[in-house]
């Protein structure tokens, strides 16, 4: 579900609980990947360009509270977290001068 500031994803608590886990190295991340209802729309490609519609967001759970549920838990990302090229330049370089994400 995503509204003008956030993305929810259903995350399973299994996988959850690996994304907050600290210390990690290298450390890891959630990535979601938004696409149109017809996955037809999705990608665009010809000879000469090849296009994606709509992006990813990512989001660093590692150091996040537990939870008592069960099952699932939704997580919000914030929609300022675009996965793109100049973001995971910046997330490498913070990996690599032992910042935190």
């Amino acid at each position: 579900m995503i509204n003008n500031d956030l993305v929810r994803f259903p995350l399973s608590v299994k996988n959850y609980n690996e994304l907050r886990r600290v210390n990690r190295y290298p450390p890891i991340i959630l990535i979601v990947v938004v696409v149109p209802k017809k996955v037809e729309e999705w990608l665009q490609q010809s000879e000469v360009s090849l296009c994606l519609q709509h992006c990813g967001y990512w989001l660093s759970l590692a150091g996040a509270v537990a939870t008592e549920n069960q099952d699932n838990i939704t997580v919000s990302i914030p929609r300022k977290n675009m996965f793109t090229a100049e973001a995971l330049e910046i997330i490498m370089q913070k990996i690599l001068q032992g910042e935190g994400l």
